[in-house]
């Protein structure tokens, strides 16, 4: 079909797991690192990972550091 020949078979699917991983790696970057709001990249990535935006937010939101706990002030001596 349309004269393209090697799109057929084992290759059309290598194709296309490359493709698929490449989409899906803004979340296997946030669930390899354990990111805090890995289940929230997975969702932007699957929903609005098709556009460019919404990609590079996914990727931005999985590769950034987590917040570090914020040190208590010591209390008070009374």
């Amino acid at each position: 079909m349309f004269g393209i020949d090697w799109l057929d078979g084992p290759i059309a699917i290598a194709v296309g797991v490359l493709f698929l991983a490449f989409y899906l790696l803004p979340s296997l970057i946030a669930y390899n690192r354990d990111a805090p709001h890995r289940f929230l990249v997975l969702l932007i990535n699957l929903f609005f990972g098709a556009s460019v935006l919404g990609w590079l937010i996914a990727l931005y939101l999985a590769t950034r550091k987590a917040e570090s706990p914020r040190p208590q002030p010591a209390a008070a001596p009374r």
